[in-house]
């Protein structure tokens, strides 16, 4: 829909443009910032399935961690402790994330509403979020 009201050109006043415009680069941040949280919520899952599993095993099960092509084995308390760290560490990518999809949902629909002003609101994926 945008596209069809730039090729209607010079018809389009510039305040227009540049909330289009904006409306457009939100959007993009916005799909990308739910692509991050989507994949560190997925390591995250992995963390604590892995997590999981290392506490029901005995402390004489042997542990192997994966680096790049070899299998090394490892000390379980060494593995966990490392799992903990990058759970941590994901937890709070996490947090920064909704934080940022939160913000930038606000002036989505800011700029939305500023659009409904000019009777335009471009159709979009992101809405339903």
């Amino acid at each position: 829909m945008i596209k069809v009201l730039k090729n209607m050109a010079q018809k389009i006043p510039p305040e227009l443009e540049q909330t289009l415009i904006k409306y457009q680069q939100i959007e993009s941040q916005l799909a990308s910032v739910i692509t991050q949280k989507s994949v560190v919520s997925s390591e995250l899952k992995d963390i604590e399935r892995a997590l999981n599993v290392l506490q029901s095993i005995s402390a004489e099960t042997p542990v192997y961690k994966n680096t790049g092509f070899v299998l090394v084995k490892v000390g379980k308390d060494e593995v966990i402790k490392e799992l903990q760290e990058r759970k941590e560490e994901l937890e709070v990518r996490l947090t920064s994330f909704e934080k940022i999809e939160e913000t930038l949902r606000k002036q989505f629909e800011a700029v939305k509403k500023e659009l409904e002003k000019y009777r335009v609101v471009p159709s979009t994926a992101s809405e339903g979020g």
